[in-house]
């Protein structure tokens, strides 16, 4: 559990929040609305977290990816998608992760573990059965981060590294630099607030000259979290991340079960769904003061609240 199952939910239960759309459609009929804008500074741009994207920018799945270092059919994807970008009046920011983000240690290890037991089963089913593995078990290959920021530039797009805070300098450049979006896939930024939040993921360059994604409509969730955005803070600390763990929140998450499971006059099971929509009714200000007082965690929800209020108001803000 934790912040990173919103995503999940926004998709399933949040439907009307999440449109199909075509950026390079969106792009052409963009009209620049900033006062004082640079000469030639009147294209659609948009920031793309290259962490939340690498398979969509190597060029997507195919079976033989597990070979590893298919650079050339990388380079004609970029190619072909640089160009689409272009005629469209569409530019793209890709912002890389270059920070050691000590206090995401533990995170890291999680994923590197659940990363090197995908390498396992993709070997092991390579010596059983003699053929691709599945996609969901796919994993970038060695370099592939290096080899995207040479060839994006060799190309002429735009390229960033984070130094300190990933998330947090993504959402900071957008609005530095008044773009008109970012394209991700992580949670975090729902909270945040960006001006517009495309879908990495679904990212799809079609033969019909089309960008396909999804957009994730901030209005529409809120209305569809029945949330006040200002809200938005409180809610996504008491999901869970770095500063406040599912350890710490477990008797919080179990008692907002037990009330949710006497209400529905049934066992409500404690999968990210159910704790999801617990938590949403949750932000009130009357449980607000009960979380701080009743739980043993006062500190690390404050800390975790703070955060996310830092990279909202103050993107580059430090907290000491």
């Amino acid at each position: 559990m934790g912040i990173k199952d919103l995503q999940g939910y926004l998709e399933t239960h949040c439907a009307g929040a999440c449109m199909s759309v075509d950026l390079l459609k969106i792009s052409r009929g963009f009209i620049p609305k900033r006062r004082g804008m640079p000469s030639g500074s009147g294209r659609f741009c948009l920031i793309v977290d290259a962490e939340s994207c690498l398979d969509r920018l190597y060029g997507g799945y195919y079976s033989d990816w597990v070979c590893g270092g298919q650079w050339n059919r990388m380079i004609a994807f970029l190619s072909n998608l640089q160009q689409a970008c272009h005629n469209a009046n569409l530019e793209m920011v890709v912002f890389f992760n270059g920070a050691l983000e000590s206090q995401k240690m533990d995170t890291w290890y999680t994923s590197q573990v659940n990363q090197k037991k995908k390498v396992n089963m993709v070997l092991r089913h390579i010596y059983n059965r003699g053929t691709p593995p599945p996609k969901v078990w796919w994993n970038p290959p060695v370099f592939l981060s290096g080899a995207l920021r040479l060839a994006l530039r060799d190309l002429g797009i735009g390229v960033a590294m984070s130094m300190d805070d990933h998330e947090q300098e993504v959402i900071g450049f957008c609005r530095e630099h008044g773009l008109q979006g970012i394209l991700g896939q992580n949670p975090v930024y729902v909270i945040f607030n960006p001006p517009r939040y495309f879908s990495s993921q679904n990212l799809k360059l079609t033969y019909k000259a089309s960008l396909e994604t999804k957009e994730y409509v901030m209005d529409e969730i809120a209305k569809a979290l029945d949330l006040n955005p200002n809200r938005f803070c409180l809610f996504a600390a008491l999901l869970g991340n770095h500063l406040l763990t599912e350890e710490d929140l477990y008797d919080f998450y179990k008692e907002l079960l037990t009330r949710a499971s006497q209400d529905a006059g049934k066992t409500v099971k404690p999968i990210p769904e159910n704790v999801v929509k617990a938590v949403v009714d949750y932000p009130s200000p009357e449980n607000v003061v009960k979380a701080v007082v009743d739980y043993p965690i006062p500190e690390n929800v404050v800390k975790a609240v703070v955060d996310y209020v830092c990279h909202i108001f103050s993107p580059f803000l430090r907290m000491l």
